[in-house]
């Protein structure tokens, strides 16, 4: 079979169509497919990561914050005793005719660690002798902090007020 020239141009073009509909099929169309999700999903992975490194820094930080916890811990006096502490904090800020219970709980928290909450209750006070004895608390060099506080209004003065302040000690456990 012999064809001419013109037919032989046109088979010739439809070879090309061909050809290049299949590489556009086969190469082109996925990559272009590919790096058209690329694009979408590299900003969410963007955030996904800057995510994960808020979350790291996060987690660095609370991890420092515990090691110097267990530190301060394994630092303090064996001899430490929560209950005279809170009594001397008592005393120092001149709430002795102001107090009317102080009671001691410990509780063990892990085997390594108990905990000793002192339930200070105190009546007739002003805000200001309150928030003194909330800062002696904080500021002092014993790790011993403020667990709760509840403040109502004393019902024979308006004026004054009672509270229940809960301080806690942590600890290490006494290893026989």
């Amino acid at each position: 079979m012999r064809l001419t020239q013109r037919e032989y141009l046109l088979a010739a073009g439809l070879v090309a169509l061909v050809a290049a509909w299949a590489f556009y099929t086969v190469g082109v169309g996925p990559a272009l497919e590919r790096i058209e999700t690329l694009n979408r999903v590299i900003p969410e992975k963007q955030n996904e990561l800057e995510k994960l490194r808020t979350k790291t820094g996060e987690y660095i930080a609370l991890h420092d914050s515990i090691e110097e916890m267990r530190t301060k811990i394994a630092s303090q006096e064996e001899t430490f005793e929560l209950l005279p502490y809170a009594e001397s904090l008592v005393q120092e800020c001149g709430l002795t005719k102001n107090l009317v219970t102080m009671k001691q709980q410990p509780s063990q928290l892990e085997t390594n660690y108990h905990e000793t909450v002192v339930e200070i209750e105190l009546e007739n006070l002003t805000l200001r002798q309150i928030f003194d004895f909330l800062q002696k608390i904080k500021s002092s060099k014993v790790l011993a902090r403020t667990k709760t506080l509840h403040i109502k209004r004393n019902p024979t003065n308006a004026n004054l007020l009672d509270s229940v302040i809960e301080i806690r000690n942590l600890k290490l456990t006494q290893s026989s």
